[in-house]
């Protein structure tokens, strides 16, 4: 029952040190079907190396769906506002020159 009681509270965290990677990304693949993605923008928090290796994973799965990854790694520093906007505008425009084409 403890396990149960844990489990329930844990799993609906997205951390991939508290979930298993491989529903993770199946899951993540089922979104990207559901609601027909034409990107993702994948954020890592700064220092959080376990998102940092699951990214490798996520790009090699989404190459082959042809569905591009923007990293995004940020402390959630005012610093980072101006750069951040950039990178995202100019994902978002490339997403649309796609879509065109």
């Amino acid at each position: 029952m403890m396990v149960s009681i844990a489990a329930r509270y844990i799993m609906p965290c997205v951390c991939p040190s508290f979930a298993p990677n491989e529903d993770r990304l199946f899951r993540l693949l089922q979104m990207a079907e559901e609601f027909k993605i034409d990107g993702i923008i994948y954020h890592v928090l700064k220092g959080c190396v376990i998102y940092d290796f699951e990214l490798i994973r996520v790009e090699k799965i989404m190459k082959g769906k042809n569905i591009p990854v923007l990293r995004i790694e940020t402390d959630y520093s005012p610093e980072d506002i101006e750069q951040l906007r950039t990178r995202v505008e100019a994902f978002v425009e490339m997403l649309g020159t796609r879509k065109q084409k």
